[in-house]
């Protein structure tokens, strides 16, 4: 009976296979098909994997490997209590199907490692544990070829947002911005990774946004309008003044030789640029443009640099920032700062001095219309002569800044910029217009080959083909039929998902597929022309690959890989999901959120571009910060604006990722931090490791009552743990978090937490802890000490999150061999960052299906 139902199952599955292989073997046709989810199967296993459960448990209830679990497992994880809501005795003996394989790998895991059986629980002998192990890890090697042989023919990977960006500017040289309200559809998120396929599916909604998406990059590339690029420059005169001739003649008459200067001030919003500043201006004058300014800014006595902001209006003070920068550059010693930026015309930008000492602005309505009309007059701080005593002061009687203040000289915009590099990647791809219909095909064969990434068979082409000459007969133009062939290259599937494997299995890559994958690991885009002839001359299956990987690794495109990867990896769409309490952290603004966003980010290109070892992620005496930053760290300022390397010292109680505002303000709620939530980012980022979900219904910790002594989240988390069925997953996450107690919802330092409610003094944190395997800590720098001495789990684990990156799928317990294999090179070279990416681009798990 079994056997027959595991043929029937096969066999479906295989018919399963070769339909869904025949329907993606079709274009969309017009119409996208939506990969149909292997539902029925998966049922089915379910049903044969339940029916031989208890066969196979009774079969081998004497074995050592059912006794051990008897024994130490099922007391915790069985009928009578289900911790972590695992119950061992449900779990599938069958190790072929490998239905709960991932847990069985869990188990072993855990019992290898000594987490389990728990310590108050009576533990094995040493022999007993080796035997389960040894038998547990045979079990699951002995299904692994079958499971492999299981795997779908075909595997689809659908682009991310970002991904598709890339892809069609590195196709055609054209920017296109999928993240615009209306683009492309936001995609699903897997533990902070974007491009995970199982998560990425394909809904009518996409379809109709591919297209439209495929337009607007068709329309950019070939436009039938030129868009040169213009210069345009305006001065502070110009941009405050009208153009400044009455102010210049109160100038002469004062004998003020200093030229005429652009106050900006916090609490207004200012014109930055116009779209008619270029004349008439519409979509295909959409693109990267180029701004330069010349600026300084004026600071008060300890208070923060003037930090500016370039955007859309959202307010009557406040911009949508596009561009941010602090001005650090004195008033005498103005700077010339240049940022380069993708514009959607037609367009009006505005300037916003961000404010962010909390200083009274004296404002409203009367104190902006005071300042900005014409009448009051700037050229430098200690001009007070021009100052018209009757309006707001700006300056005290030294000429220091009441608040931060930006002095602008003037602003010039450059656009739309075009490099020859864009402009090849477009030669060609249109035939002549005079060209003969039979030379079309050809032409379309190269772009297929390119956008699809591989070789391309001309019957492939025969609906896209048939489109054209449907166009050409209602009289569009070659140019203009030839776009609708192109629009239907741009939206098959072969274009939008990464496609790895063929009707016929097999385990390996071919060079194509191989090329690909390479490319959108360590690219986040398309092949270029180096991998493409490396894929058809067979270099890369070979001694070439490693060749191509070095070139990769020291291309400019690698910053694409470094901007990703740590941005997913670390889960940084989490900063600001909670915006922290005014009331209670009114230091906290916009650019401070956006300065700890990009903290960790130009920590890990600092990390690779050096070289350094994986301890770095760990403990370090240095950062990367930015004005903002090190004021908001008690830093010494920095040199100059942007983010640079900055010494620490002990008494900065920072160093490495875990003590980064960025860290420890994602895993808090705006008001008070949650060592629970920092325990489980440290356990998933740090170990990659993701604790179980909490049981339902479990009640929230209370805000402290008004009559109650002042006690901390810690205290009141110890009674909470002391649940039966929370007190199991407790104590391997709230040691992880308890480190970092002496780091608020915002990641500043303190000693005390600040309760609101309650009786006595707000209490002294305690950041001490016992590490799940019984090692203590007294605090984060000594709980950053035992993560050092588990460097070797750290980098399996940073190795794991970027296989998952790369791979662009969940991990199983079948990869196991070859992720040891990678943790093997990785050491040699001491876990060394960009190393580690390279042992994972050559590995074997890399070229397999």
């Amino acid at each position: 009976m079994k056997g027959r139902m595991n043929t029937f199952a096969h066999d479906v599955h295989a018919s399963e296979g070769r339909w869904i292989s025949s329907l993606a073997s079709r274009g969309f046709d017009g119409v996208h098909v939506k990969l149909v989810e292997r539902v029925t199967v998966r049922f089915l296993l379910v049903v044969i994997a339940s029916a031989s459960v208890s066969m196979s448990a009774l079969a081998s209830a004497t074995e050592p490997f059912e006794a051990f679990l008897e024994k130490h497992c099922v007391g915790c994880h069985g009928s009578q209590e289900e911790e972590g809501d695992l119950r061992i005795d449900r779990l599938s003996r069958d190790f072929k199907a490998g239905l709960d394989s991932h847990h069985w790998a869990e188990a072993l895991d855990k019992v290898n490692s000594g987490e389990m059986p728990p310590k108050d629980q009576p533990q094995p002998t040493q022999d007993e544990i080796a035997a389960f192990v040894t038998s547990l890890d045979a079990r699951l090697k002995d299904g692994r070829a079958a499971r492999m042989a299981a795997r779908p023919a075909v595997a689809h990977y659908r682009l991310s947002r970002k991904e598709y960006q890339n892809t069609v500017y590195d196709l055609l040289g054209v920017r296109y911005d999928p993240f615009m309200p209306g683009e492309l559809n936001e995609d699903t998120l897997w533990r902070g990774f974007e491009r995970i396929g199982s998560e990425l599916s394909l809904s009518p909604s996409h379809v109709d946004r591919y297209y439209r998406a495929a337009d607007i990059v068709l329309d950019r590339a070939f436009s039938a309008t030129s868009a040169d690029a213009r210069i345009v420059r305006k001065t502070a005169a110009e941009l405050r003044y009208g153009g400044g001739k009455i102010q210049q003649e109160t100038l002469d008459r004062f004998g003020i030789k200093r030229p005429l200067r652009f106050l900006l001030f916090p609490g207004r919003v200012q014109n930055a640029l116009s779209s008619n500043w270029f004349g008439k201006t519409g979509p295909e004058h959409s693109g990267l443009y180029r701004m330069r300014l010349q600026a300084s800014g004026i600071r008060p006595p300890g208070g923060q640099p003037a930090h500016l902001s370039i955007g859309t209006r959202t307010g009557e003070e406040t911009v949508d920032g596009l561009i941010e920068f602090d001005i650090t550059a004195p008033e005498d010693g103005p700077q010339v700062y240049e940022f380069e930026v993708f514009l959607e015309m037609p367009t009006t930008l505005h300037f916003c001095v961000v404010a962010t000492d909390g200083v009274d602005r004296r404002g409203g309505a009367a104190f902006r219309n005071a300042i900005a009309s014409r009448s009051y007059i700037f050229t430098h701080s200690s001009e007070t002569i021009l100052l018209n005593p009757n309006a707001p002061q700006m300056f005290d009687d030294k000429g220091n800044g009441i608040f931060s203040t930006v002095l602008l000289d003037w602003i010039e915009w450059e656009g739309p910029l075009q490099t020859e590099a864009e402009r090849s990647r477009r030669e060609g791809v249109l035939p002549p217009d005079d060209a003969a219909d039979e030379v079309v095909p050809e032409h379309l064969r190269r772009f297929a080959e390119r956008a699809w990434r591989r070789p391309v068979m001309m019957d492939e082409l025969e609906h896209y083909l048939q489109s054209f000459r449907v166009e050409r007969e209602a009289g569009e133009t070659a140019a203009e039929a030839f776009r609708i062939a192109m629009q239907g290259v741009l939206t098959s599937r072969n274009f939008v998902y990464l496609v790895e494997g063929d009707p016929e299995p097999r385990e390996r890559l071919t060079d194509w597929e191989l090329a690909s994958r390479l490319s959108y690991f360590l690219w986040s885009s398309m092949p270029d022309d180096g991998l493409f002839t490396a894929a058809i001359s067979g270099q890369l299956i070979g001694a070439g690959l490693g060749t191509e990987v070095d070139r990769m690794l020291t291309d400019d495109r690698i910053e694409r890989f470094i901007d990703d990867f740590s941005r997913q990896w670390l889960q940084l769409h989490r900063v600001g999901m909670f915006p922290p309490d005014k009331q209670l952290y009114p230091g906290y603004d916009d650019w401070l959120e956006a300065s700890m966003r990009a903290e960790p980010v130009e920590y890990f290109r600092e990390m690779f571009a050096t070289n350094q070892p994986i301890d770095g992620f760990l403990r370090s005496d240095w950062t990367m910060a930015n004005a903002r930053l090190c004021d908001f760290y008690g830093l010494p300022e920095p040199t100059h604006s942007g983010f640079q390397r900055v010494s620490l010292t002990p008494d900065d109680h920072r160093g490495g990722l875990l003590t980064m505002g960025a860290v420890l303000g994602l895993t808090s709620d705006g008001t008070r931090h949650r060592p629970v939530h920092r325990g489980v980012w440290v356990s998933e980022a740090i170990f990659n490791k993701t604790p179980p979900p909490p049981p339902a219904n479990v009640d929230p910790i209370e805000p402290n009552p008004p009559q109650s002594p002042k006690a901390t989240v810690r205290q009141k988390l110890a009674a909470h743990a002391q649940n039966a069925s929370c007190a199991a997953c407790h104590r391997g996450i709230d040691p992880l978090g308890f480190a970092f107690d002496q780091y608020d919802a915002i990641g500043q330092w303190r000693t005390h937490e600040r309760v609101a409610a309650g009786t006595g003094d707000d209490p002294s944190v305690d950041a001490s802890g016992v590490m799940p395997d019984g090692r203590p800590f007294t605090d984060s720098v000594e709980f950053k000490r035992l993560l050092l001495e588990d460097r070797d789990k750290v980098a399996r684990a940073f190795i794991e999150h970027l296989c998952t990156y790369a791979l662009r799928r969940v991990l199983t317990v079948d990869d196991q061999d070859d992720l040891h294999a990678i943790e093997n090179e990785a050491k040699k070279n001491d876990y060394r960052i960009r190393d580690i990416v390279r042992a994972v681009a050559l590995s074997e798990l890399m070229r397999k299906r």
